[in-house]
């Protein structure tokens, strides 16, 4: 089975490419040949993923809203296909008046806005499951890469094996309080930023 991962030079992307290796054919779609946000790699994309080998894309890649234009695209190519599934990485941020990032924030609501839109007001066959994370890898509680990318596995395997479940979405956080978090966070802002002032 292949899998088209956007995203994997850094961070979550090559954890999971990296993770996926031993078990099934990951395929990495990196820039600047697959830039997102160019239309013409994006049609490259949906080329590439053709091939009937692939039976999962994870939409991995960001860019503000270019993440969103991307799901489209390759719902486009696979919404009539039951045996596709499309796995958006999304952010905790996505949620109203979480997030200081505003243009961010912003982004990952649009992309959970058309993947919700997809999976409810159309006649789709291709499954959709979105992840909402929390932070990763900080020196903030937070989850690792190899945490995700295990429960990634376990879904993309269930959703592979059972043909009549769909997990539209699964939130992924470290369980200690979002606000204590947003606290600490602040304090190393600040920090830093008396920091760059010495300079």
């Amino acid at each position: 089975m292949k899998i088209a991962i956007t995203g994997t030079t850094r961070g979550l992307g090559k954890a999971l490419y990296d993770e996926l290796c031993g078990r099934w054919e990951p395929v990495s779609l990196n820039r600047p040949e697959y830039d997102i946000c160019c239309p013409k790699c994006v049609r490259k994309i949906v080329e590439e993923i053709k091939d009937p080998a692939y039976r999962v894309f994870i939409n991995n890649a960001h860019e503000p809203f270019c993440q969103t234009e991307l799901l489209g695209a390759v719902f486009s190519a696979w919404h009539n296909d039951p045996n596709k599934i499309i796995v958006n990485i999304n952010s905790r941020a996505k949620y109203p008046n979480l997030s200081k990032g505003l243009m961010y924030s912003a982004s990952k609501a649009s992309l959970s806005h058309l993947s919700d839109s997809l999976k409810f007001t159309t006649p789709k066959k291709c499954r959709i499951l979105d992840v909402n994370l929390g932070l990763l890898e900080s020196d903030l509680p937070s989850l690792k890469y190899t945490e995700v990318t295990e429960l990634l596995i376990m879904l993309i395997n269930r959703m592979t094996n059972m043909k009549n479940m769909e997990i539209g979405s699964i939130d992924l956080y470290h369980y200690e309080s979002y606000v204590k978090v947003q606290k600490e966070k602040q304090i190393k802002l600040n920090e830093s930023r008396k920091n760059m002032g010495k300079n």
